[in-house]
């Protein structure tokens, strides 16, 4: 018996390919799979550029022609809000916080341990597809959901085999042997154009991603505020507990203050063991 199929929509590149592949019932998909999915998730921080809202809704248009349902999940609030006000009350840890960069022993750049992945990516997504799907328990000898996720095969090393055993996390444009590049030709023909899904302050963001969102004069006020009130906190109370400062470049510099011709690591170099899999795409 097949299983019940959701897809983790990121509303990326590769994730509307895969939905856009599934809606239009493509065979190089449909033969492989053995189906389109039954629902389409996309857990949403709160915080993503206005774009990929456009983009998302028009992405819905397009999988609710096609019969299927797309549901956006959450914790209720936004990513900046749960973070600073936890930082407001004076916590230092439980709390989602992204992985923003300090220095290390040898004071170079490292990002701080992530939290925001698991509480406003995993958790919602699960949440759902359990009470979807009506699991009961936390263990069956069987996986109970299949689980489709965006990634390409230029980034299997971002595959992860699901830690719930009532889950079957599934890779279909590497099963097609897809790469990023017939994903972007794909879209490209279909006259799609995708921005890149992310939190506005996400740390992992290259250089041009970074200009193109300070460019923005709402994008920039809201990503300024943002980075201004974690370094205040931590200045104030010690957040997060890291002994440096905590900035959103890797450069360790305000982001509005930061020279973006100045060069820092590709977002695909950065990004391959990021989210485990579930970000980015």
């Amino acid at each position: 018996m097949s299983l019940p199929i959701v897809m983790s929509f990121g509303a990326g590149v590769q994730s509307t390919t895969l939905a856009l592949l599934a809606a239009d019932g493509d065979d190089r998909l449909v033969s492989l799979l053995g189906g389109v999915p039954d629902v389409y998730l996309f857990a949403d921080t709160g915080d993503e550029p206005a774009k990929v809202y456009v983009h998302l809704e028009r992405c819905r248009g397009l999988i609710e022609a096609a019969g299927s349902e797309l549901h956006v999940v959450s914790q209720g609030v936004s990513l900046s809000k749960h973070l600073l006000d936890a930082l407001e009350s004076g916590k230092k840890s439980n709390h989602a916080e992204p992985p923003m960069w300090v220095a290390d022993g040898s004071g170079r750049s490292a990002p701080m341990s992530r939290g925001c992945t698991l509480k406003f990516k995993l958790q919602p997504l699960n949440r759902f597809i359990r009470e979807w799907a009506g699991i009961k328990r936390k263990r069956y000898p069987e996986p109970q959901v299949e689980v489709w996720i965006g990634i390409s095969i230029d980034e299997a090393s971002r595959m992860r085999d699901a830690k719930e055993s009532w889950k079957l996390n599934r890779y279909p444009l590497i099963e097609m042997g897809w790469k990023r590049s017939h994903c972007v030709e794909y879209l490209e023909a279909k006259g799609v154009i995708t921005p890149r899904s992310a939190c506005s302050y996400c740390p992992f963001h290259n250089n041009v991603e970074w200009a193109d969102l300070m460019s923005d004069p709402v994008e920039r006020a809201r990503i300024v505020a943002f980075e201004r009130s974690v370094r205040s906190a931590w200045r104030d109370g010690g957040a997060f507990g890291v002994k440096t400062e905590p900035f959103l470049h890797r450069s360790r510099v305000p982001i509005d203050e930061v020279d973006f011709d100045g060069g820092q690591e590709t977002f695909f170099s950065m990004w391959e063991n990021e989210c485990e899999g579930m970000c980015g795409v």
